[in-house]
């Protein structure tokens, strides 16, 4: 049906059979709101698009401005995300410089890859450390007795320089100066304790000695483990210097892991951030030219156009005879996905009586100067007619006949009995028998079964 009925591109989705048809058929009452949607009226785009073809205007038009605001909202929202993401969210307030964080997360990577590449892993490193932590101990403790040791020989040689002032002689003075004599008895006596008292002395010096030397020696040997311990030490501290543990080796790795991804993550902000603008300038080159293109376009079908504005004039002018009329085609220049601006437009046109008028008009410019269709004929509810001043509704019935009798293509309409009544008042009895009587197809009662449309009763309400 869409290729026996319209002249539709074979890369057009919106456009088929289904979505054309109701401007030639508005069986609903949604239909007879708005005489560029009938239907589902779909996008903005959709509805311009639509219009568009049945006028005969070049749709790769619309095609394209829709395209170009299709890619600069997607745009848009690749920066909103970019925006709402956590890393970058500061560089998009100004809080923070890309080119100076980059080269500063460049000399972090940097730092942390060189101590990665000089790592030494020690699988055991904590086993080495506890053995150094227990020789440091040890040691600790062996100096401890060291020095416990030193000062006990530091002790024994200052009992070496005390010895006791007491001798023979000076008991005698003792003696003599207390007038008293001293017998020979005592002499001998005192003779003897001075030898007992020098032999003690001796004694007592030996053993301090002897007990000297053994600490001395205990002290050497001491000495020499805590060489031992501390040379120990020494290769164990070295050797946990120069290795590291596995899990700080992976905490490093982790780390530069991180400063990397974040600086790619920069880095592919600052490319796509320099990308979109290009597009963003791009994009906008090509809408401007577009608009210059379209106003090329449009002046070059001039004639075209005219016809159809003129068409759709001339019967609103029948209606609205002093008031400003016309079909507006130019160029929407707007940000937005709408190429073309199309405005059926008669003044004042916001009773519904007038907004059939126009609907009745328009409908009637696509039928007989629109392109790309093949349908032959209009098919109009009596919702059409609802609302819709009687001798408006007249005139509907002669520019009928007018444009239609020998035109080769067919206006359906449904009327009600009352709506007919109503456009009788205003014909002449010859304009009754030619535009009514002549033209009456089929009356449709309430009477009975055979008085319906299939002589039968159908439920025709609609699911929502």
């Amino acid at each position: 049906m869409g290729s026996l009925c319209f002249s539709i591109p074979n890369d057009i989705s919106v456009l088929s059979f289904r979505s054309l048809i109701p401007f030639f058929i508005r069986p609903k009452r949604e239909f007879y709101i708005d005489c560029k949607i009938p239907g589902k009226s779909g996008t903005d785009y959709h509805i311009l698009l639509k219009n568009a073809f049945l006028l005969g205007l070049d749709i790769t038009l619309v095609q394209k401005k829709f395209e170009i605001k299709k890619e600069q909202d997607r745009i848009k929202q690749l920066e909103n995300n970019f925006k709402n993401d956590s890393l970058l969210r500061d560089f998009f307030t100004g809080n923070k410089d890309v080119s100076l964080t980059l080269v500063d997360l460049d000399d972090r990577i940097k730092r942390l890859d060189d101590d990665l590449n000089a790592f030494k892993v020690a699988e055991d490193y904590y086993e080495v450390q506890k053995e150094a932590d227990k020789v440091e101990k040890e040691a600790f403790t062996l100096n401890n007795k060291i020095i416990m040791l030193q000062n006990n020989i530091d002790n024994i040689d200052k009992s070496l320089t005390i010895t006791p002032d007491m001798n023979k002689e000076s008991v005698r003075a003792v003696y003599n100066e207390s007038q008293i004599h001293f017998p020979d008895a005592l002499v001998k006596t005192l003779n003897n304790l001075e030898g007992f008292y020098e032999n003690l002395i001796s004694n007592r010096k030996k053993r301090l000695l002897e007990q000297q030397n053994k600490l001395k020696l205990e002290i050497a040997e001491k000495k020499e483990g805590a060489e031992k311990l501390r040379a120990k030490l020494d290769k164990l501290l070295q050797y946990l210097g120069e290795h590291r543990a596995i899990d700080l080796f992976i905490k490093l790795g982790n780390e530069s892991a991180e400063l990397k991804m974040e600086r790619d993550n920069l880095k592919k902000y600052q490319t796509l951030q320099a990308s979109y603008k290009t597009k963003q300038r791009q994009t906008e080159k090509e809408r401007i030219l577009l608009n210059e293109n379209t106003d090329q376009y449009l002046s070059k079908i001039e004639s075209e156009t005219t016809a159809l504005r003129d068409y759709f004039r001339t019967l609103a002018k029948i209606f609205y005879p002093k008031s400003i009329v016309g079909l507006t085609i130019e160029t929407n220049e707007g940000e937005n996905q709408l190429q073309f601006t199309i405005d059926p437009k008669i003044e004042s046109d916001d009773s519904d009586g007038i907004n059939h008028v126009k609907i009745f008009c328009y409908d009637l410019t696509i039928l007989f100067k629109g392109q790309n269709h093949k349908i032959n004929f209009i098919f109009h509810d009596s919702r059409l007619f609802d609302g819709t001043d009687e001798r408006q509704k007249t005139e509907m019935f002669r520019i009928m006949n007018r444009y239609f009798s020998k035109s080769g293509k067919q206006y359906i309409a449904t009327v009600n009995q009352n709506q007919l009544e109503e456009i009788k008042k205003h014909l002449s009895e010859a304009e009754v028998e030619e535009i009514i009587t002549r033209n009456t197809i089929l009356y449709l009662t309430d009477d009975a079964e055979s008085g319906k449309l299939l002589g039968t009763t159908i439920d025709l309400s609609e699911k929502r």
